[in-house]
């Protein structure tokens, strides 16, 4: 063994430990803050803020890489990794320690991984810079950047999302199971991302007490999910419009405790039923959501309604449509 070799590998251990130590300080700093934000009675308006969505991740990993690679001798695979491996760690930390739900891990991921890679490189490329302040930046950047934003107006940005289904049926036979359904069996309704492979909770029932404007339908997704809809809107085999009413937590227990249908951040707001026919038994039915998001990241919330919300519809409209076409050729059989 040559006198180097001792030495070159008590450098790799040493690079070895400053890695873990990077790690380990980027995780506490990112525990504090999930403390701070639970904690804080405007916290889940921070969970879906441009601090913690884009520039927390990006100073974490800018932090390993600078402890982890003090000379700048490691390969650029090294600035790719870190960011994937801090998001696979926290995304089962969060999952299995915090109890986080699957929806706020889901659309954090791509974010922190993109953010992630950026502070890295952006880290890379300032590495030769020596002093304190790029030591400085990783307390100043955060501390300033959350104060800049806690000062900017929340946008409120209401949002209409609809999708629609061309039933063979016409609408007097549709009408019915727009207005209720129940029962609905494990197997109606069509596959989806967000039922499927995020685990949206699939309707069970829908149920109404009362008719006309002024009636009430209960809605009920899964064993433990459950919702009003106050009709203000009841044109039979034309349209049905009603208000959303959460009177419960069991939206956000059952799906994500940072995401509440009537929050700081997001308010479901009403939803309606359009029957068109387009021939006697053919009929255009489309259903119409609409919520109001308040963030600061309102573009990015809304790629999310779109495939979640947009998800939902479709599922319900398949059942609606599987149901009034198969009375309909029960009733030619």
């Amino acid at each position: 063994m040559t006198e180097r070799e001792p030495q070159a590998v008590s450098r790799r251990k040493g690079l070895h430990k400053r890695l873990l130590s990077g790690f380990a300080l980027a995780l506490a700093i990112a525990l504090s803050a999930f403390l701070l934000f639970s904690m804080s009675r405007t916290g889940s308006i921070w969970f879906a803020s441009l601090w913690f969505l884009a520039l927390l991740p990006a100073v974490l990993c800018a932090l390993i890489c600078y402890i982890g690679d003090p000379d700048r001798t490691r390969t650029a695979g090294f600035y790719w990794l870190t960011p994937v491996v801090l998001a696979v760690i926290v995304c089962l930390g969060s999952a299995f320690v915090l109890r986080e739900g699957v929806i706020c891990i889901v659309m954090v991921s791509p974010v922190w991984l993109i953010s992630g890679w950026a502070g890295a490189f952006v880290m890379r490329s300032q590495r030769h810079r020596r002093g304190r302040t790029l030591q400085s930046s990783f307390l100043i950047i955060p501390l300033a950047a959350a104060m800049v934003e806690a000062q900017l107006p929340m946008p409120h940005e209401t949002v209409s999302l609809s999708r629609t289904a061309l039933v063979r049926a016409a609408p007097e036979d549709i009408w019915p199971y727009a207005v209720s359904s129940r029962d609905i069996g494990d197997h109606e309704g069509r596959w989806t991302i967000s039922h499927n492979i995020i685990g949206i909770p699939r309707p069970r029932e829908s149920s109404v007490v009362g008719a006309g404007v002024g009636a009430v339908r209960t809605a009920y997704w899964g064993d433990h999910i459950n919702f009003e809809e106050r009709i203000v809107t009841w044109a039979p085999g034309r349209k049905l419009g009603w208000n959303f009413n959460f009177t419960n937590s069991s939206v956000q227990d059952y799906t994500d405790k940072h995401i509440s249908p009537d929050g700081e951040f997001l308010k479901i707001d009403s939803g309606d039923y359009v029957l068109r026919p387009i021939s006697p038994n053919l009929t255009e039915v489309t259903l119409t959501t609409r919520y109001i998001a308040k963030t600061h990241v309102n573009p990015y919330a809304k790629l999310w309604g779109e495939l979640m919300m947009g998800d939902i519809q479709d599922n319900v409209l398949t059942i609606i449509k599987t149901r009034a076409e198969r009375d309909v050729t029960l009733r030619r059989t």
